[in-house]
Order: structure tokens, then C-alpha cells, then sequence
């Protein structure tokens, strides 16, 4: 009985949300990659993801998880942005796999020094706890966003959820997300207006295409709709040698004004200590501002699970 449940839910929630349109948005810090892997796979993981990552991406993934997990990540961006990540997963016995992940973005100081305006700090939180549940070959999954801005004087506060559903046919995991539904970003004090939350919707589908005792290459394709960005294309490959090292290459197609697009490349060593294993991963994205200047974005990763 849960399973039509929780389709039918889905269905009715996605499906009035289709027809907004593209406009500006605010509680930016939903569309910034989170976790070293899927960074380095261009965003290509709503049905790749096996990991305590995909938890920004598609929280039905959550149920490929099947031991304690933990990731740290620390990205250095332009301008001075740093972002870090603490993302978590629990199985369950009884309530599938709980998920939960803090993010943090802090901006350098605006000191703006030919006014008499005092600096300004500029950061951001965003913290999600999410749940799956597997059927079979389906898992579905949601998630619980609360998104923390801070600009000098001014606060604003929201909350959005995700939920999200994946299958596994014919040797190929396919995915469905619907993000960032909830109301709209309001600074206070004194509010100038309000932006909606950038609304997301996912279509993903993954597949080893190479599998011996000695290597996997696994290729994901993503296909999604932002709402300021519109529509956009995603393809990765990660190859692994004897499940110790990583090689993985994406590449998202999307407008040429958009940071988050073009290539995106990283590696990852995997090793054990008893039962406790562990990944350390670097990813990096060559943003072009223009033609002469290239702003590179480096994120380093450290995943364990035990």
C-alpha cells in the first residue's frame, strides 16, 4: 500500500509545479554542488549516487547506502568563497536510511573603502535531513531543507523539501527529483520584496557499461530544469581500478553565463583500516569568465564508512 502512496504524492506535487516559469530566484546556496564525487561528475548523480552525496541530489538514492557513512568536503571558489560539508547516513532496520547534511558558505568581507558604509558579511546555512525507503527495485525518498541567510544587517529564514524516486530496469538505474519546493526567500528586516527558491526537477539514468575483476566504468546522463537557468544536460563517466582509484570526468551543458557549467574532472584513492574504509577525492571545475580569465574551483573530500 505505501508504494502507490507514495507515487501518488509525488505525482500531485510535481505535477502542478511544472508549469512555472523561468525567473530570478533566491536561496542561491540550493544550486551549489555539494560533495567532492558528484562535483567531479558534473551534477550527474540523481541515479549514480550510492553514497551520503546524493542527498542533494535525489534522497530515493539514500537507500543504496548500506553502511554508516560520512563525508567531510572543503571547496575554495572564486572571489574567495569557501564552502564545507558535513553529510551523514544511517541504515535503519525498520525506517530505511536517514540522511543528513550541514552546508556552510562564507564570503569574503565587503569593505567598500569610498563610503561610510559599514563592512558586510555575507554567509550562508543550509541544513537537510532526508529518509528512503526501498520497494523492491524502487526507492523513494524526501528531504526536509532549512536555508539560513545572512547579509550584513539582514537575516532571512526559509524552509523546502525534495522528494524524489529511483528504479533499477534492465541493468540501469533511473531517477526522478523534484528540489527546492517551498516559499519564497524574505530578507528582514525591512524587506524589499522576495525571490522563489530556485525549483528543480531531475531526470537521471545510470549504467555500468564495463564491469571485470579488475575495473568499473560506470556512465551517467542527467537531464534538468532550474527555474532562472532553464533547461540543462549532463553526461559522466567514472572509471575505477581495482576499487582503489577513481578517474572521473563530467561535463554539463548549460549557458555559457552559467559558472556551474562546462567540465568538471577529479580522482579518488579508496583504502580500508580493518572495517573502517575510506576515500579521499579532489575534484575540480574551470569556470571561463572570459576569454582571458579562467576561475578554477577545487573541492577536497574526505568519505568513510564503516
Amino acid at each position: 500500500m505505501r508504494k502507490p502512496l507514495y507515487l501518488a504524492i509525488f505525482i500531485l506535487i510535481t505535477g502542478p509545479l511544472l508549469a512555472q516559469s523561468a525567473g530570478t530566484t533566491g536561496g542561491d546556496i540550493l544550486k551549489v554542488p555539494i560533495g567532492v564525487r558528484p562535483t567531479a561528475l558534473a551534477g550527474a548523480y540523481s541515479a549514480l549516487g550510492d553514497d551520503v552525496y546524493v542527498i542533494g541530489y535525489n534522497p530515493a538514492g539514500l537507500a543504496k547506502v548500506s553502511q554508516y557513512s560520512f563525508g567531510l568536503d572543503h571547496v575554495e571558489s572564486y572571489a574567495g568563497i569557501e564552502i564545507e560539508s558535513l553529510s551523514a547516513a544511517i541504515p535503519t532496520k525498520d525506517y530505511g536510511i536517514f540522511g543528513g547534511q550541514l552546508v556552510y558558505r562564507h564570503l569574503p568581507t565587503i569593505d567598500n573603502t569610498l563610503a561610510t558604509d559599514p563592512t558586510i558579511s555575507a554567509s550562508d546555512i543550509l541544513f537537510t535531513v532526508a529518509d528512503a525507503q526501498q520497494f523492491g527495485k524502487l526507492s523513494i525518498g524526501g528531504s526536509l531543507k532549512s536555508i539560513y541567510s545572512n547579509l550584513g544587517e539582514k537575516q532571512a529564514f526559509t524552509e523546502a523539501f525534495d522528494i524524489g524516486v529511483r528504479v533499477e530496469l534492465f541493468d540501469t538505474d533511473f531517477a526522478l527529483a523534484a528540489q527546492n519546493i517551498g516559499p519564497s526567500v524574505q530578507y528582514q528586516p525591512n524587506p524589499q520584496g522576495q525571490d522563489p527558491l530556485p525549483l528543480t526537477f531531475r531526470f537521471g539514468a545510470a549504467r555500468p557499461v564495463l564491469v571485470s575483476p579488475s575495473s568499473v566504468l560506470l556512465a551517467s546522463g542527467e537531464v534538468f530544469n532550474v527555474s532562472d537557468e532553464g533547461l540543462q544536460e549532463a553526461i559522466a563517466l567514472e572509471y575505477w581500478h581495482r576499487s582503489i582509484i577513481a578517474v572521473r570526468l563530467g561535463y554539463r551543458f548549460s549557458d555559457a553565463q552559467n559558472l556551474q557549467g562546462g567540465l568538471a574532472a577529479g580522482v579518488a584513492l579508496r583504502y580500508n583500516l580493518g572495517k573502517l574504509e575510506y576515500e579521499l577525492g579532489f575534484a575540480w571545475q574551470p569556470n571561463s569568465i572570459s576569454q582571458s580569465f579562467i576561475a578554477n574551483t577545487y573541492t577536497f573530500g574526505l568519505l568513510f564508512w564503516f
